[in-house]
């Protein structure tokens, strides 16, 4: 299995799907992960540090599995079948380890609230994984397929996407603070202009 960190979360560009950017420490290898518009922002927010005023699923399930004393160890993306990724989440708790399966989106989501380590089986990124290699000047990136035809073209938007989204979550709640609802509500609005055509998937 190979350790992986979340990048980013985008907008796959041919069919408004949002997805979920993960690479491996050297950042030389990529893999995308279809998810929810809700997934997406709850990754997103965590991501940017960003607080919900009352817990959201993913903060409930934390403090859920904290009052009873489970801790988890790990998160592993371990299957790819049909086009569907899987995933695992290791709990240790009163001395048994418990393997619960769950989507990636959920695992990952989760994962960034207990900051835990997410790993991915190389089956799977043999199937999905995309190589990136920074070259010429700039730092140009190139994308070398390695599995699945159809997550390449997505994995220049993700960065783009994550950053423009994170700055507008920063300015709106700045603006909220400081009781500027007007400027709030245009904010609010450009961020849902922005995600609105993922909610149809």
């Amino acid at each position: 299995m190979v350790q992986m960190k979340v990048v980013a979360v985008g907008i796959e560009p041919t069919n408004h799907t949002p997805f979920v950017l993960l690479k491996n420490e050297e950042e030389e290898l990529a893999l995308l992960i279809g998810i929810g518009i809700f997934e997406a922002t709850q990754i997103s927010m965590k991501l940017e540090h960003q607080q919900p005023p009352r817990p959201m699923t993913h903060d409930l399930l934390k403090s859920v599995l904290d009052g009873l004393g489970a801790k988890v160890s790990k998160v592993f993306v371990n299957k790819l079948a049909q086009d569907t990724f899987f995933a695992q989440i290791t709990l240790e708790m009163n001395g048994a380890v418990v393997e619960i399966d769950s989507r990636p989106s959920d695992a990952i989501a989760l994962a960034l609230r207990v900051e835990v380590p997410i790993y991915v089986a190389e089956e799977v990124l043999d199937q999905a994984g995309i190589r990136v290699k920074e070259v010429g000047e700039g730092g140009k990136m190139i994308q070398e397929q390695i599995g699945h035809p159809d997550v390449s073209p997505a994995l220049s938007k993700a960065a783009e996407f994550g950053k423009k989204i994170g700055v507008l979550r920063v300015r709106l709640k700045k603006a909220v603070e400081e009781e500027d609802y007007e400027t709030a509500a245009a904010i609010r609005d450009e961020i849902r202009g922005l995600e609105k055509p993922a909610e149809g998937n």
